[in-house]
């Protein structure tokens, strides 16, 4: 089934979307109050009732899957607990620089099986050993997204460092067409329009083990819950 946000719902996406981009200038991530974290498999065993009791995210991002044929096994555990104790989840597909867009993207649909009330679906796209045509990984990334909205009718938020952005995707996934994750533990990216900044990898919570990243969202909760599937 096909799911796609309302044609109401794309005009304010687009305008709250440039109103996030701007007026960070000076600001922390203290600023924001609009928190979540994003986890994998490298987080282990989470007691979710201890983090929702004692520290509860705003939302968090799962990792669902990573190139054409790898699912992560703490995705469907811990997509059901957060469903279960009603924390907003949303899942990320973590991009593989050698093998098609195309058949990442199905791989990341199959297993994600996002629905309406979820966060919408995240592209991972980092620098790599196996990263040596900057080109093709764009056009295979361009690929990825193109699939993606198929299914669900919208582009995938973006997520990478801010350097990688500059670098190499600014011209080909400009902030007007794609909703951008940011990574920058430098301070906040200000100097571009981002929706999602993820702050620190070292942050602690009661109830995970070791260090997890941390990231904010530059509006209120009320609109965090414009940019879930609808």
């Amino acid at each position: 089934m096909k799911i796609r946000l309302s044609a109401i719902a794309l005009p304010f996406l687009a305008l709250l979307f440039h109103a996030c981009g701007t007026g960070h200038h000076g600001r922390t991530h203290e600023d924001y109050q609009v928190w979540g974290i994003d986890v994998s498999r490298h987080q282990a065993n989470i007691d979710w009732d201890q983090v929702a009791r004692r520290n509860r995210p705003d939302f968090v991002f799962l990792k669902a899957t990573e190139g054409t044929l790898i699912a992560d096994p703490s995705y469907e555990k811990n997509a059901r607990k957060l469903d279960e104790l009603g924390i907003l989840r949303g899942a990320y597909h973590f991009f593989g620089h050698r093998t098609p867009g195309r058949e990442q993207a199905e791989n990341f649909i199959k297993t994600a099986d996002l629905s309406r009330g979820n966060l919408l679906p995240v592209l991972d796209i980092e620098k790599h050993r196996f990263m040596t045509d900057p080109e093709k990984t764009v056009k295979e990334a361009r690929e990825f997204c193109k699939t993606v909205k198929k299914k669900y009718g919208v582009n995938p938020i973006i997520y990478c460092s801010t350097l990688f952005y500059e670098e190499y995707l600014k011209a080909d996934f400009p902030a007007g067409e794609y909703i951008l994750w940011l990574a920058d533990y430098r301070g906040n990216p200000a100097h571009h329009r981002w929706t999602f900044w993820q702050h620190t990898e070292t942050h602690r919570l009661h109830g995970i083990k070791g260090n997890v990243d941390r990231n904010v969202f530059a509006g209120s909760g009320d609109e965090l819950n414009k940019y879930t599937i609808r």
